[in-house]
């Protein structure tokens, strides 16, 4: 008898996804329609033992009436670079644009206690599901919906781990220009079942000290975070300011899932309006201006209506003297293990001109197939 070959285990993954959205823009002179052709590829490959790879890129085909009505569109869209300029786009067409970006390549290595990567990750120290004033470096806008992964940082980030659930970690990004530099360091422990983080450093022309915690109160999910913002440089005139955010949120037996959520931002005006919130997808987002708003509240609710259809309502509103309103229902049908469609609706409501209206209502439907 001849012993069989043992087949060694590949030392690589490579998966990913297509996704298809067509978008709807009711205005109140015209309807807009678009669409967009998402693909991406994630590849990881472990050489050795102790050093992992990642590469991830994001390929996307945007056509329709905004890309044709927008001179600079391009440029709208060519946001997530960091230091380095991993984006490649077409020029322009009529109605069209191709433009492919990698938003992540860097290398991990592990060594007993110790962890060090470098190049472009994510950088993930927020706790809460809608407002993060401790994600220094990739603050994200919940009305970006079809950016999962979310943005990346050209960064080097040194961890190490510290007894049980514990770790201390110094991160910094890569800027020519010191007021564009985040540089900071984390310390992370466990408590009385709860998990807190203590954070101190600079993020651009500010000095920043804050803290978060995430644990329970009964069966109930209990988290919250909070940055204090102080600015050492006084070229943009920005005041000192306070960010906090807390989150609440109960599943029931019957799948029901409820989230309520606030963030208090003392920066912030009672008098504004979706117009400050322009800025909230075209990648200037900052854990400093997460919301023009100085209060901001979030309420949640999904559910699984059958194993095969989940549905929910996000509710954002802004209580200020415009009373200010977003609503976003969505369901998603899982047709197959792995085909889902999205039903997705963003409704934004203001007081323009003594006017009270939905100045934005935009429809998606979304096919993703992922491999």
């Amino acid at each position: 008898m001849y012993a069989q070959e043992i087949e060694k285990p590949k030392n690589w993954q490579l998966n990913g996804y297509v996704k298809d959205l067509m978008t709807v823009n009711v205005g109140a002179d015209s309807t807009m329609v678009d669409n967009l052709i998402h693909n991406r590829m994630n590849f990881k490959w472990y050489p050795t033992e102790k050093l992992n790879f990642y590469f991830e890129v994001r390929n996307r085909i945007f056509h329709g009436d905004l890309v044709k009505s927008i001179p600079q569109y391009a440029d709208f869209v060519d946001v997530g670079n960091d230091y380095f300029d991993l984006s490649y786009q077409t020029p322009k067409g009529k109605s069209w644009l191709f433009q492919s970006m990698i938003d992540r390549a860097y290398l991990e290595w592990y060594g007993n206690e110790w962890e060090i990567r470098l190049g472009r990750q994510r950088v993930n120290w927020g706790v809460n599901l809608v407002w993060n004033p401790n994600d220094l470096f990739n603050a994200y806008s919940f009305f970006d919906f079809d950016y999962e992964e979310r943005p990346g940082s050209d960064a080097i980030r040194i961890r190490k781990y510290i007894g049980y659930a514990g770790s201390l970690e110094l991160v910094s990004n890569f800027s020519e220009e010191i007021d564009e530099v985040v540089m900071a360091g984390m310390w992370k422990t466990n408590r009385w079942n709860y998990d807190f983080q203590f954070l101190s450093g600079k993020a651009r022309e500010d000095l920043v000290l804050g803290m978060g915690w995430a644990g329970s109160i009964g069966d109930a999910g209990f988290k919250g975070e909070a940055t204090y913002f102080y600015p050492y440089t006084n070229e943009r005139f920005l005041d000192e300011a306070l960010l906090a955010s807390l989150t609440v949120d109960y599943s029931f037996e019957n799948s029901l899932y409820l989230n309520g959520s606030v963030l208090f931002n003392s920066d912030g005006s009672e008098n504004t309006s979706f117009d400050g919130l322009a800025f909230a997808s075209s990648g200037l987002l900052t854990a400093r201006n997460l919301s023009p708003f100085k209060y901001s509240t979030f309420v949640q609710a999904g559910y699984s209506f059958h194993p095969l259809i989940n549905g929910g309502l996000a509710v954002i509103y802004y209580p200020s003297s415009r009373n200010t309103v977003f609503i976003n229902p969505n369901v998603t049908f899982s047709v197959k293990p792995n085909l889902d469609l999205d039903l997705i609706g963003q409704f934004f409501l203001d007081d323009q001109l003594g006017e009270y209206r939905a100045i934005a209502k935009l429809f998606y439907a979304r096919v993703k197939w992922s491999f």
